[in-house]
Formats: structure tokens, C-alpha cells, sequence
């Protein structure tokens, strides 16, 4: 029947995608979030005299299960299928399954069970990754207010189903309002300066949407390119002009969603004792505070100031030579462009002349082949099948897909052992979010019966796709978003704890950037890049004075390019470290001078990203932007390693993946940091590798 059909409760393998249609998620929502209830009423229902760590501990580690696999599907279907009716199935499952989390919280009897096995004589003898679970497990609780006044730990419920509803309704005006506009050129001369393949791939674009001409969106794909490379100044400023109304313009603003959003995560920060959301949400993270973290971005600011007006001022010169006139002020529409013939000007290098030589089916296949030597693994692609309905059987030995577009493969160790499997979906399209990320779809993790399940992950990226003309050709900005996103993916793949919500990439937010890092380095090294950078005609090599020009530019503007990242992070701490600065204020307007020394000063004020700001108002990253920089500074420590036994070192692989990728969260980041490197971090590796050291 019908009625008895539960396709995303279903732990298959392979997942059945084209049966996880919208029409089932209320249902099968529903009946996970009371399966989970009704584990967490097993726990609740155990004597007092009769707990053990097998009937707590571990039963609430698996108590939701099913939920947390089932909401991550729906989850994985919004940001790369997002429909209308899709939308309104997971606006509508949305609060139940924040309320679910949140109730935990109010359960004081599975609090007291908790509290209780933990001075048991079992509980006193627990050892390694078992005891790991139940400090983790009591910190969880005691830093989610269990043991406040009930009046508290209800606020505390309400608030976390608002932001999760406002951080949900905040990603969906920025996919709107990015998809509202669109422009269609039918002249070509109008693209003067483009290069020919983003002319191709514009045109295809008209074709796909029923025109004929070019079509600019304010997918980066298209309109990154545009304001890199095009010529027509009118035309750069009308793409910057929409691309600042992201979140901001009717009926898409967001500022009111953000201000509710601040407000309420500091009200949980008071609530829960903390004087800041910072430092709530830092607590067992690297930086352990965030004082901490704003100290570290500010000293990265101070040592990178410098450099970075040293780029401005050249920048400024570079234009008034190239338009012959007064030295002015930068456009906040030329920035991007003049960058760009700073750059071919200096170091007589375009970054286009090397996109032939990524055609990304070698870039693929370079990944893979770059693990198998780190590490000794092999991908192996599968057939797959896509269809819309729903009762199709899928031919024996095909993988279902979510997209036409999407690819399968499987991971084994090289003596054939099955290791888990990854979905890519590559290129842009309208109903799926923008950026690039890798979703842990499934988490290894051993079961009830003793049996290892296999983790499942996607990296999703916006990356440029074919023409009639030629292959899908990557930037080598591109190749690295790839390497990036695949690093996050070995992390995955590679973790050997037991226990699923400690396993993989599950680790603290200001380490969890260290694999993916990590990977980006082998874009920049010779003897990774002449695996798969094979020109896409004659399948040559990168020549060696291309590849010369390539290094030599890395570092161009790179003051600019660090204080970039820096501004984000300071934004981001600012606003949850120092929040009493910014209530019931405009928060732009105070933004606009604390930022000042971190922003390139143009000759019109641009408004900061905050209101299209995804990674601290939709995702993961509120009050932890700056791991991106603390992972940097990891990584670029850590991959001196690589290069002192050779970049492709197979003895520092096994040693990497042994003592950070299989650990997951295990043990503390800075013991397995301090575990491969033999000492702490050090800062310096960071500057040099960016040049920023005079």
C-alpha cells in the first residue's frame, strides 16, 4: 500500500534518489521523528539501578538514527533540487525536526539516566573512545542547558526552532534573488574580452532558457568571469549592481531576518552563561573562545596590512597608466578586471592559457590518481541511472541519480576492499545552490550486529560546464575548489571510529578545513599537476614556462587576497562577539568603520556581504569563519611535511591518514595535529607560502 511505502526511511544501498520525491517527506518525517521518540523512551524507561553504557550512552547515539538519515536526504534535495514543492515539504517538516532536537533538552528523565550511568562503576572504567562519547555526551547536554530551570530550557527550544526556520528562509532569499535576474546579450561584440569558452558557455546558457544570444546570471560560473574579464564597462556595473541587490532588494531583503538571527543566538549565549555567542559556539573548538579567535584574525591583519596596501597602491597606479588618467580611486566594477591586466601585465601570464590543459574528466581522474599514490586507494566509476519515475526498477548493476548530470564511484583500498562511495554533481543549474561543499551523506560507523556500514558522500560544485564547442575546461581557480571539496571527502571516507557522530569529518569546526587544505596544495606542485593537467587536444604537458609564469603569479595581490578573508572573518566575529555594538542599530553603517582598515577604499561605498552571507546565516559557520584562515595556517605548515619526503610521499599519506584523516573527532584537534607533526602549529609557513614576508 501506499500508505506502508517510506522511500527515505529506507537504508539502502544504493539510495534510491528518483523515489525520494517531495510527496513523501511529511510522512516519512513523521514517522522518523517518532521512531526516535520512541528509542528515547526506551532509554527513559530503563530502572535507575539497571543503566549500563550499552542501554544509555549507546542508545542515544543511535536513537535518531534513521531521522538524521532521512533529514539529510531532504536536505541534500534542497540545495541541489530545490522546487517549490520541495521547498514547502521541508518549510513544513523543518520545525518538528528542530523541535525533536530540542525536546531532548526538556527530557529530564533521560538527563537523570545520563547523569547517573556517568558515576557508576561502568561508566569510571570506560577507556578510550567509549569514554570519549560519554564526556562528549554529558558536555552536550550541560552546554545545551539541561541542568537550567525548565522556563530556560523551553526559551531555549523556541529559539532554536526560529533561527533554524529564519537561517532556512535567509538561503532561499539568496537563491531567489540570485535567480531573479538574469541578462541576455544578442551582439557578441558586446563581450569583448571574454574569453571564448565563457562566450561559448553564455550562449548555451541562452539555449538552455528558449534564446538565442548570450545569457549572463549571477551564477559565479558566469558573472565572476564577466567582471573578470570583460571589457564593457557598462555592462561590468550592471552586473555589480545585481549582484549587490542579493539578499538586499524586495522581496528578498534579508536585513530584518539577520538582526532576528544575531538577537536570538545571543539571547542563547546569555541564557546558557556565556557572555558572547562566540564564545558558546567556540567552547570545544581549537580556538576554545572567541576572544581568541578575534586576537588571531586581528594579528593576521596587522602582519598582512601592509602588503595589503601595498597591492592598493599598485592597483591604483597600474590604472591610471592604463587608462591614462589621473590616479583616481578604484570602481568597485574595475577591481576584479584591473586585477586581471595587473596580473598578464606583470608576469605576462593569463590564468585562460591554462584551462586547456584542465579538461575535467583529467582532473577527475588526476584526483583519484593523487590519492592512490598518497594513500593507495582507487575510484572506480559505476553506471548510473536517472529517470522521474519513481516505480522504475533501476538495471541490475546501475547506481540512481538525483541528476542526468550526476557521476558515481566506488572507493576500495588497494588490495580490493570496498571503502564507500561518492557522488559528484559539478556543474550550475538554476535549483541548486551556489558554491561548492560536500555533503557526508552517510557516516561509517559500526552497527548493533558488529558490521562496518560504508560512508556515502557528494562533492556538489558550480564549475564550468561543456559546450558544442569544447569539453568542460576548469580554471585552475576550479581545479581547486575540486581538490578542496575531495580533501573533505577523503576525511570522510577514511575515518575508522566506530561511533557515527565522532566519525569522518565530524571534528572541531576550526580543523575540519586541515584535509580539504591540505589537498589544494598539489594544484601548485609540478609533480602532481603532470598526473592530469594534459592539454585537452594534444595532451601535452603544462609547458614549463607557462608553469613558471603560474608560480610566479601566485602571490599577485595576495596581501588583497588574504585581507579578503580576513574581513569576512572579522565581520563574522564581530557581530557574535560583540554583539551589544550591533543590536538595534544599522549594522552596515557600524560595520563601515571597524572594517575600514580591511576593505579596498573605492570611490563609492559597497555595502559588506552580510545580507547574502550564507555561511553564517544559512550554514555551519556562525562565529567560526575565521577556521578557514586557523585551517590555513595548519595547512600550510603541515604540507612542509609532504614536501620535505616528496610532494607525493606515500610514507607521510599512510602517516596522514593513520594520525588525522581516520581519527575523526576521537581525540582533540590539537593532539592529533601535534600527534603527525611532533610539535605545535607555527605560524610563519602561512606568510612565506603567500609571500608576505619581507
Amino acid at each position: 500500500m501506499e500508505s506502508d511505502y517510506h522511500p527515505f526511511l529506507l537504508d539502502s544501498d544504493p539510495i534510491g534518489w528518483h523515489t525520494l520525491l517531495p510527496k513523501h517527506i511529511e510522512s516519512d518525517i513523521r514517522l522518523a521523528i517518532d521512531e526516535a521518540q520512541m528509542n528515547i523512551d526506551g532509554i527513559t524507561s530503563v530502572p535507575i539501578n539497571e543503566l549500563t553504557f550499552k542501554n544509555t550512552i549507546l542508545a542515544l547515539e543511535r536513537a535518531g538514527r534513521k531521522l538524521h538519515m532521512a533529514w539529510s536526504y531532504v536536505g541534500h534535495l534542497d540545495a541541489t533540487c530545490n522546487s517549490d514543492e520541495l521547498r514547502a515539504e521541508y518549510n513544513k517538516m523543518l520545525p518538528l525536526v528542530a523541535e525533536f532536537g530540542a525536546n531532548i533538552l526538556l527530557n529530564d528523565d533521560l538527563w537523570l539516566r545520563i547523569k547517573t550511568f556517568a558515576k557508576t562503576e561502568e561508566a569510571e572504567k570506560l577507556q578510550g573512545i567509549d569514554k570519549k562519547l560519554l564526556s562528549d555526551t554529558l558536555d552536550g547536554f550541560r552546554d545545551s542547558g539541561a541542568d537550567l530551570p525548565r522556563e530556560q530550557r523551553e526559551r531555549l527550544k523556541a529559539i532554536r526552532i526560529e533561527v533554524s526556520q529564519k537561517s532556512q528562509k535567509f538561503t532561499e532569499n539568496v537563491l531567489d534573488s540570485r535567480n531573479a535576474w538574469e541578462k541576455y546579450i544578442d551582439d557578441a561584440s558586446e563581450l569583448e574580452g571574454l574569453p571564448r569558452i565563457t562566450v561559448d558557455v553564455l550562449h548555451a546558457d541562452a539555449i538552455e532558457h528558449g534564446r538565442d544570444g548570450y545569457r549572463i546570471s549571477l551564477n559565479p560560473s558566469s558573472s565572476a568571469k564577466c567582471m573578470q574579464y570583460l571589457k564593457n564597462e557598462e555592462l561590468r556595473e550592471e552586473i555589480f549592481r545585481a549582484s549587490l541587490a542579493v539578499g538586499r532588494d524586495d522581496p528578498y531583503n534579508n536585513e530584518k531576518i539577520i538582526a532576528d538571527i544575531l538577537k536570538l543566538r545571543n539571547e542563547t549565549a546569555k541564557i546558557l552563561g556565556h557572555e558572547t555567542y562566540a564564545d558558546l559556539a567556540l567552547k570545544h573548538r581549537m580556538a576554545k573562545n572567541g576572544a581568541a579567535a578575534l586576537k588571531f584574525v586581528e594579528n593576521l591583519h596587522d602582519r598582512t596590512l601592509k602588503f595589503f596596501q601595498a597591492n592598493i597602491a599598485d592597483l591604483e597606479s597600474f590604472r591610471s597608466k592604463f587608462f591614462a588618467i589621473e590616479k583616481a580611486r578604484l570602481t568597485p566594477w574595475e577591481t576584479a578586471y584591473l586585477a586581471e591586466k595587473f596580473r598578464q601585465a606583470e608576469f605576462d601570464f593569463d590564468e585562460e592559457e591554462l584551462r586547456p590543459y584542465f579538461k575535467l574528466e583529467n582532473v577527475i581522474g588526476g584526483l583519484f590518481e593523487t590519492a592512490n599514490r598518497l594513500y593507495g586507494i582507487k575510484f572506480v566509476e559505476q553506471p548510473t541511472f536517472f529517470t522521474s519515475d519513481e516505480k522504475a526498477t533501476p538495471p541490475e548493476g546501475t547506481i540512481p541519480v538525483w541528476h542526468s548530470d550526476v557521476k558515481y564511484f566506488k572507493a576500495f583500498e588497494e588490495d580490493g576492499t570496498y571503502i564507500g562511495g561518492l557522488y559528484l554533481d559539478i556543474h550550475p543549474r538554476e535549483s541548486k545552490h551556489a558554491g561548492g561543499w560536500m555533503s557526508d551523506i552517510k557516516t561509517g560507523y559500526l552497527d548493533e550486529n558488529g558490521i562496518w556500514q560504508y560512508p556515502v558522500a557528494t562533492i556538489c560544485t558550480n564549475l564550468t560546464p561543456s559546450t558544442e564547442s569544447t569539453p568542460s575546461l576548469l580554471s585552475h581557480r576550479e581545479v581547486e575548489t575540486l581538490f578542496h571539496e575531495f580533501g573533505h571527502t577523503l576525511h570522510h571516507l577514511f575515518g575508522e571510529v566506530k561511533y557515527e557522530s565522532m566519525n569522518g569529518a565530524n571534528v572541531a569546526w576550526d580543523f575540519v578545513e586541515l584535509p580539504s587544505q591540505i589537498m589544494e596544495n598539489f594544484c601548485w606542485e609540478r609533480e602532481s599537476l603532470d598526473i592530469f593537467a594534459k592539454h585537452f587536444k594534444t595532451g601535452e604537458s603544462i609547458p614549463e614556462e607557462l608553469f613558471r609564469k603560474m608560480i610566479a603569479a601566485k602571490n599577485h595581490l595576495s596581501g588583497s587576497g588574504m585581507m579578503g578573508q580576513l574581513c569576512f572573518a572579522k565581520l563574522d566575529l564581530e557581530l557574535h562577539q560583540k554583539y551589544d555594538n550591533y543590536a538595534d542599530v544599522d549594522i552596515e553603517q557600524e560595520l563601515r568603520e571597524i572594517l575600514k582598515s580591511y576593505r579596498i577604499e573605492l570611490s563609492e561605498y559597497v555595502p559588506t556581504i552580510i545580507l547574502s552571507f550564507k555561511h553564517i546565516f544559512g550554514g555551519g559557520y556562525a562565529a567560526g569563519y575565521y577556521s578557514y584562515k586557523w585551517a590555513e595556517v595548519l595547512d600550510a605548515d603541515a604540507f612542509n611535511k609532504f614536501k620535505s619526503d616528496g610532494v607525493l610521499s606515500r610514507k607521510v599519506g599512510d602517516e596522514f591518514r593513520k594520525k588525522i584523516l581516520s581519527r575523526g573527532d576521537s581525540e582533540e584537534a590539537d593532539v592529533l595535529y601535534r600527534d603527525f607533526m611532533g610539535r605545535d602549529p607555527d605560524i610563519e609557513p602561512l606568510f612565506l607560502r603567500s609571500g608576505l614576508i619581507d
